[in-house]
């Protein structure tokens, strides 16, 4: 018997702490005191022995045999010694302690006390409202006045705003026509008032938005049983204002910050600009920052500038701090850092190419099956002018992955290398070919004497030798050397024909019975003129 005596007391001891906080919990419940649709008090600790429940329900059978009375519908506080008590019409209806205050939220007795009195005075008379059959029926006609009133006042502000539209926006688009067209681009006078446009619809449909807020709340007051909630959304509504405009109001220094930062940014930015235009002056081969590297380089701190500036005001910028900011941040930046991989890496390539000098912007190479003018060495692109007029973007990751025949570097100075290949039978003598060639080469104005053309074979294959002539071209036009191209191809032609000897080009099987030629009285069959080839 000891044992189990001990084995007790010791499970009473260590439940006592649980029946305590258990005890404390259900003093400290909540209890709402609700009349109607309104909410009069909340009670949170007993008073005596009567419990926060027990409080609330005697409040309620008290205050609704009051309002069954009838009366003056007067609602006072008075202190007493066990606290607040609530009066309607003299009569006590319940107390207000200082426990069924929260604290934490910043609440008084006298708050409570006074904020049940009012309440408790709606609620007399809107339960008086309840019980008059002609409220309901003035209610519905207010209503049905409002409904009217709020589609007129609708239609005549859509039609008001249309004919504002019309008539601002065709002044506004003569009056920049007019004035400013020599001061905008084509587009900046479009889009401006197309602008404006927009901005007047938009505060129409705000404004069409506000009137039916106010109908609504409006029609919900007319009702008892919709009233409560009228009040409670046009107190969320003003409550939602009033956050906003101390948002925007504590926002304002850092956003001041931000705002400075970007504009030291753009100032930077600027001069970092003005200093590389004035590198294009330098030549290419005296210096490390030249006229080749100085745009990429501005790309490159420009854009280290702006990213510099984005993380300084990062923290001053409304909302950041905020768990919503955050995870969209870091939504963002997921998205940059798998979609981005290609696009770094094409911005990787363009600054190789860039920095090793690969290419020049001038340069006339061959990438792969695609030739012509280097005209931009972009981060993402080079850019490049055939001379047939086409412009070919070449993704910088292709460029530095594939071989690059450059023609521009075989000499200094101006101008690039062109080549032309024939394949000529072994039974004609390869001097000869060799001063065919040249002597087409001779007949091209553009083609230059110094360094001279010369004939190479590039291959002794099955039923021809392969030659190509080099030459060296006095032009940096792309279209030029698509003419000057055609031009050699044309007079490589007539040299061969004039003096009997057949291109064999590409292939065949068996010698002709008699040579495949053009004989000079020949060369300009109809439709061909003499007059169009001089």
């Amino acid at each position: 018997m000891p044992f189990i005596h001990l084995l007790l007391g010791m499970v009473l001891l260590l439940s006592a702490p649980l029946l305590r906080a258990e005890a404390e919990t259900s003093a400290q419940q909540a209890v709402p005191l609700v009349i109607g649709n309104r909410s009069i008090h909340i009670f949170r600790v007993p008073l005596g022995m009567f419990s926060a429940t027990e409080r609330a329900d005697g409040a309620r059978r008290r205050i609704d045999a009051a309002l069954a009375q009838g009366g003056e519908g007067w609602t006072s506080v008075r202190p007493t010694e066990q606290g607040l008590q609530v009066e309607l019409d003299g009569k006590p209806l319940f107390f207000v302690l200082s426990g069924d205050a929260n604290t934490l939220a910043g609440e008084t007795p006298e708050e409570l006390a006074n904020r049940a009195s009012r309440n408790l005075q709606k609620a007399w008379a809107e339960a008086r409202e309840n019980r008059d059959p002609k409220a309901n029926v003035k209610a519905f006609f207010r209503v049905g006045f409002a409904t009217i009133s709020l589609l007129i006042v609708l239609t005549l502000a859509f039609k008001l705003s249309a004919k504002l539209r019309g008539t601002l926006v065709g002044r506004l688009t003569g009056w920049l026509s007019a004035t400013a067209a020599h001061r905008l681009s084509d587009h900046s006078v479009t889009l401006i008032p197309s602008f404006v446009d927009r901005l007047l619809i938009l505060a129409t449909w705000l404004l069409g938005m506000f009137l039916f807020f106010v109908f609504f709340t409006y029609t919900l007051a007319q009702f008892v049983v919709t009233r409560p909630a009228s009040e409670s959304l046009s107190h969320s509504i003003l409550g939602l204002g009033g956050n906003a405009l101390t948002a925007v109001t504590n926002a304002l220094p850092g956003i001041f910050i931000a705002v400075i930062i970007f504009l030291v940014t753009w100032v930077v930015t600027r001069i970092s600009t003005e200093f590389f235009a004035n590198v294009a002056d330098k030549p290419v081969e005296r210096a490390r920052l030249n006229a080749h590297t100085a745009p990429a380089t501005r790309r490159i701190v420009n854009a280290s500038l702006w990213l510099f500036a984005v993380a300084m005001a990062y923290p001053y910028l409304p909302g950041s701090h905020t768990e919503a900011f955050k995870g969209l941040s870091v939504i963002l930046g997921l998205m940059v850092s798998i979609g981005a991989s290609g696009v770094v890496g094409q911005i990787v390539s363009g600054v190789m190419i860039v920095y090793t000098y690969a290419l020049k912007k001038g340069e006339y190479v061959r990438i792969q099956d695609y030739e012509g003018t280097v005209t931009e060495l972009g981060l993402f692109v080079t850019r490049l002018r055939t001379g047939l007029g086409e412009e070919i973007a070449i993704p910088n990751a292709l460029v530095l992955g594939n071989v690059t025949r450059n023609y521009s570097r075989v000499q200094d100075g101006r101008g690039y290398v062109l080549d032309a290949a024939v394949t000529i039978g072994y039974d004609t003598p390869w001097r000869q070919v060799h001063a065919l060639l040249t002597e087409a080469a001779q007949a091209i104005p553009e083609i230059l004497a110094e360094p001279p053309a010369y004939v190479v074979q590039t291959a002794l294959n099955d039923f021809y030798v392969a030659y190509k002539l080099v030459v060296h071209v006095n032009t940096d036009v792309p279209a030029t050397r698509a003419r000057v191209a055609s031009d050699l191809h044309a007079a490589i032609q007539d040299a061969f024909n004039r003096h009997g000897v057949q291109i064999m080009s590409p292939h065949y099987y068996r010698d002709p019975s008699e040579p495949k030629l053009v004989p000079p009285a020949n060369w300009y069959m109809p439709p061909a003129d003499r007059k169009d080839f001089r």
